[in-house]
């Protein structure tokens, strides 16, 4: 049995993460790349606002 041909290369991701950027997506954005027998495919996410997180409810305390 022969292996059968890889459908994509890594230069093909490559290929496919450089022209999301080029196409003005962000870094953030890029959640994953999926790959099918058809090729890539690249999954964005919504950016998401990460709040402050709170210091340690001790350090208030502490500081007295």
């Amino acid at each position: 049995m022969s292996r059968r041909a890889s459908p994509c290369t890594q230069t093909d991701i490559t290929r496919l993460i450089k022209g999301a950027l080029a196409a003005g997506v962000r870094l953030e954005q890029i959640a994953g790349v999926k790959l099918t027998r058809d090729g890539a495919t690249l999954f964005l996410g919504e950016q998401t606002i990460q709040a402050e997180t709170p210091g340690n409810e001790w350090d208030e305390v502490l500081k007295k």
